[in-house]
């Protein structure tokens, strides 16, 4: 799994910040969708594990995330992914360069096309149900897309989204467990940039 891949995935744990215990797949990701519309922006802190296939365990690492409209940052360990909807700018730390590249309409893994495509693409049932936790267990599957289904554990007395098992169509998997989420905060107008100046080490490749 690559790191465009996992910048998608956390693109779903965005959409799945609130939940409704209904049983009705289809407004349950409206909710998702709509609840996420309803904020200026979120901010995600997390943990996640990237396996080759479902079975092998790998040691987890930390994460950050943020997305406003068609704005996302992405923060993992040896990379940070940012765009203000217009520009790429994909930072690799070890590398000391940074790559930068239009965001286009045909890019299918940025957050706001997966965000926006949930209620359209993706089928959801609640497979599911454990009343003494009040953990909800829900599978969302897209025949088409580049998952081949993703598994969400969801605390419905706090209705809040606690993990996500996103299964690639390649066989690999990935395990997002979220720490705590924040909504409409104050961020800088620069927040969503690559700043130079602050890196002046850093190579930069330009591939518009």
């Amino acid at each position: 799994m690559n790191k465009k891949n996992i910048i998608a995935c956390i693109a779903f744990l965005f959409a799945a910040q609130a939940v409704s215990a209904q049983n009705n797949a289809e407004t349950f990701i409206r909710l998702l969708v709509n609840q996420l519309k309803s904020h200026k922006n979120v901010e995600m802190a997390f943990n996640y594990q990237i396996s080759p296939d479902e079975k092998t365990v790998i040691e987890g690492q930390k994460g950050h995330a943020w997305l406003q409209g068609e704005a996302y940052k992405v923060e993992l360990a040896d990379q940070h992914t940012i765009s203000d909807g217009k520009t790429i700018w994909t930072y690799l730390i070890g590398d000391e360069e940074v790559m930068i590249s239009n965001a286009t309409d045909g890019v299918d893994n940025t957050p706001l096309k997966l965000l926006t495509s949930l209620d359209e693409s993706y089928v959801a049932t609640l497979s599911g149900m454990d009343p003494q936790s009040g953990t909800a267990t829900v599978e969302l599957a897209n025949p088409k897309g580049q998952y081949k289904r993703v598994t969400l554990k969801i605390n419905i007395k706090k209705t809040e989204l606690k993990s996500a098992d996103i299964y690639m169509e390649d066989g690999s998997k990935a395990v997002i467990t979220i720490e705590e989420m924040k909504f409409d905060q104050e961020l800088g107008d620069k927040f969503f940039t690559f700043d130079t100046k602050k890196h002046p080490k850093v190579d930069v490749i330009d591939m518009r």
